[in-house]
């Protein structure tokens, strides 16, 4: 396993580059899911806007107005964040280990922080200054649907990352009265591993509020840029399992069917050597000496089942969008094609059950993909239903 591209190299290659300790191997790879969601997204919008289903937008836009109060706040807020944050990264190699506890700890450069920060702010003001005019004018220009995936990737990766946390934690919620009775521990002592369906659902949320505010077609957008998170998912799990994040099966020591033969044994079973969370027995003569563990016995590898049935799910709906004219159709599917995925992963996936209350025995994610595959289903039936109607209608028009 490569925690971070650092061990990558190293492993992969016997090519040591510190700085890439920075960067860890699932991070890069969710990374890469956001790019590819973007390049489908952007693909399926433009084919609706030339079939007319979108249109693009009028949009008024001020030129020369000088940088605002809060433009200043903003770039002041963010060159604080850099400064106080990475900055450190060049002035003390150990942060290079626990880059992920270093971000959500309260550790940091104030000094660095606050001189970025002012910098950004003052770089910010003159660059305003230099397009400044005596009179700002106004200026119509047309703003195409795929134009609006900046600001949609944008949600999704802060919706990903806040939910994925906010999520975990309800997975786990004596996580937070241990922070309460022991506020030492700090925010990291949260961060117990990410929850995937968390982030896919608050940055749904996050699209929708951000499309009704644009004054945008949800159902066309949902339905274009539904599917892509299966694509993205499994991008994601491919870090997963190069990583060895604790996304895996559970104990396997069965013997490969015959039928199964020939598939590689890892993808049977796997024990995860150098695994990110250094779980299980130490590795005699290890290559890395701070991931030195694999499990004592092998596993299910679920982020390698997980992610052939995400591309093979995601191939089979898209096969479909020129299909389905019905709105909300395709969404609908996808919602519903998740939820199965999940749930059938859940039976041999290793993961928290609720040990009480109304959801006991179940995990947080079969919890949520019943709820899916049932949203699913009434999603299919209601876009059915109402597009018959308005075909229908349109019909006794005619006559």
């Amino acid at each position: 396993m490569y925690p971070t591209l650092y061990h990558f190299f190293k492993g992969a290659m016997g090519i040591e580059i510190e700085f890439l300790r920075i960067i860890p191997m699932l991070g890069f790879w969710i990374g890469i899911a956001f790019l590819a969601a973007n390049f489908f997204g952007a693909r399926e919008l433009k084919r609706r806007e030339g079939l007319g289903l979108i249109k693009t937008q009028k949009k008024t836009i001020i030129i020369g107005k000088p940088a605002s109060a809060l433009d200043l706040i903003i770039n002041g807020v963010y060159g604080f964040i850099i400064g106080f944050k990475f900055i450190p990264l060049f002035l003390d190699s150990s942060i290079f280990g626990d880059f992920v506890g270093f971000l959500l700890s309260s550790k940091g450069n104030l000094v660095a922080g606050i001189l970025v920060g002012i910098g950004m702010a003052v770089w910010k003001y003159w660059e305003a200054n230099k397009e400044k005019l005596e009179t700002p004018i106004e200026k119509e220009i047309d703003f195409r649907p795929h134009e609006h995936m900046g600001n949609v990737t944008l949600i999704g990766i802060v919706g990903g990352i806040g939910g994925a946390l906010i999520f975990a934690t309800l997975e786990k919620p004596w996580l937070i009265t241990e922070l309460i009775s022991n506020p030492s521990l700090g925010f990291s002592h949260l961060y117990n591993g990410l929850t995937v369906y968390g982030g896919v659902i608050l940055s749904v949320l996050g699209c929708v509020y951000y499309f009704w505010k644009q004054k945008l077609p949800i159902s066309q957008y949902l339905d274009a840029l539904g599917p892509t998170v299966l694509f993205a998912y499994g991008v994601g799990r491919i870090g997963c399992q190069l990583a060895g994040d604790g996304d895996w099966g559970e104990d396997n020591l069965a013997v490969q069917p015959d039928f199964l033969a020939f598939l590689p044994d890892w993808m049977w079973a796997y024990d995860y050597p150098n695994n990110i969370n250094n779980e299980g027995i130490e590795i005699e003569n290890s290559i890395f000496s701070d991931y030195n563990h694999k499990l004592e016995n092998p596993v299910y590898p679920t982020p390698i089942y997980e992610m052939f049935m995400c591309f093979g799910l995601f191939a089979f709906i898209w096969s479909l969008r020129k299909k389905l004219t019905a709105p909300m159709m395709m969404f609908s599917i996808y919602i519903l094609v998740t939820g199965l995925e999940r749930i059938l992963i859940e039976s041999i996936r290793v993961n928290t059950k609720y040990p009480d209350g109304i959801f006991e025995g179940f995990t947080q994610a079969e919890v949520i993909s019943v709820s899916l595959i049932i949203l699913g289903i009434l999603g299919i039936v209601f876009s059915y239903r109402q597009h018959r109607k308005k075909e229908t209608s349109i019909v006794n028009q005619i006559d």
